[in-house]
């Protein structure tokens, strides 16, 4: 399964930065099978006072459920789980938002999912050991509806010896979704840098969410002291700019 994660170019695809999100060693996580919330703490020492919150939005945006859990989780364990309610009135596509937070505020995990009323229905009984049929599609046609989004996008690049640093700052000033996020980094050619090591890519970004994103790669690849930045996405007007190089790191 590896050229889901990356490809013969050493690209890093969604399916990196999913299994990425899946790995964190504390983590929030939603259950298609039986629409259960739940987080997971597979550290070795417990975690107290924790806060788990749930958000469900209409593709509009218009908050059709939410609810904030208080939690501990012990050492190497998970939550119990929460299921989500049946809802009304729902739009056939929706997204669901999960955060988890330290007592302190600071956020231990996150996840973002577009959903449908209209489930997949695969064939198990059909299946080989690489693929399951599927008789009927979940409904993801309103994502074309969603709005055009500019986002405010500023960056600069640090080096230390042979290695340099992107750090990119990213916020979505509009009352829209800003949906699947791709950014990359590009040379005096105008081609994209590879291999490089993003934090995170293929993300989303609600109304006024910023983040802050480093991507490391090496400086002999790059071959340009300002490279460009580039940030498309699925609803989103491209934004391509310079970014500023500050003084450089000690070696």
């Amino acid at each position: 399964m590896i050229w889901h994660l990356y490809d013969y170019y050493l690209r890093p695809g969604g399916g990196y930065f999913g299994t990425k999100k899946a790995s964190e060693p504390v983590h929030v996580q939603y259950s298609y099978a039986d629409r259960s919330v739940l987080a997971v703490n597979t550290l070795p020492n417990a975690l107290t006072n924790l806060k788990l919150k749930v958000r469900v939005l209409d593709i509009k945006l218009n908050e059709k459920f939410s609810k904030e859990i208080a939690l501990d989780l012990a050492a190497d364990s998970n939550s119990e789980p929460f299921s989500l309610p049946e809802l009304k009135d729902l739009s056939p596509t929706y997204f669901l938002e999960l955060s988890l937070r330290a007592s302190d505020g600071k956020q231990l995990s996150s996840n973002f999912y577009w959903l449908s009323t209209k489930e997949d229905v695969l064939e198990f009984d059909k299946s080989t050991w690489y693929y399951t049929p599927t008789s009927s599609l979940a409904d993801m046609t309103q994502l074309k509806e969603l709005p055009r989004v500019k986002l405010a996008v500023s960056g600069f690049t640090s080096r230390k010896g042979k290695d340099g640093t992107a750090h990119v700052t990213l916020l979505n000033p509009s009352r829209s979704l800003a949906f699947f996020l791709h950014l990359q980094i590009r040379g005096a050619s105008g081609q994209e840098v590879l291999p490089i090591i993003w934090q995170d890519n293929y993300f989303s970004l609600l109304p006024d969410e910023r983040r802050v994103i480093t991507a490391s790669y090496k400086l002999k690849d790059l071959a340009v002291d300002s490279p460009n930045l580039v940030v498309e996405g699925w609803n989103v007007d491209p934004v391509s700019i310079s970014l500023r190089q500050v003084k450089s790191a000690k070696n």
